[in-house]
């Protein structure tokens, strides 16, 4: 019976992956940030403040696995 190794080549990959992952959801809630400043219409600005809400969750929740 061979001892299980662990593989840190993949587990790097693996933190690499959730760091991208993390900035990406970022840099999505900064562009609906822009577009909030833009907004018109009270839905507008509610969609908008929603969807920042909601990636920058994303992004608290591959910070935290790191």
């Amino acid at each position: 019976m061979t001892k299980p190794t662990l593989d840190t080549a993949s587990f790097d990959e693996e933190l690499e992956l959730e760091q991208q992952r993390a900035a990406s959801y970022r840099s999505t809630a900064d562009r609906y940030r822009q577009l909030l400043d833009e907004a018109t219409t009270p839905e507008l600005r509610q969609y908008f403040s929603e969807m920042i809400a909601r990636f920058e969750g994303l992004a608290r929740e591959g910070e935290v696995s790191d």
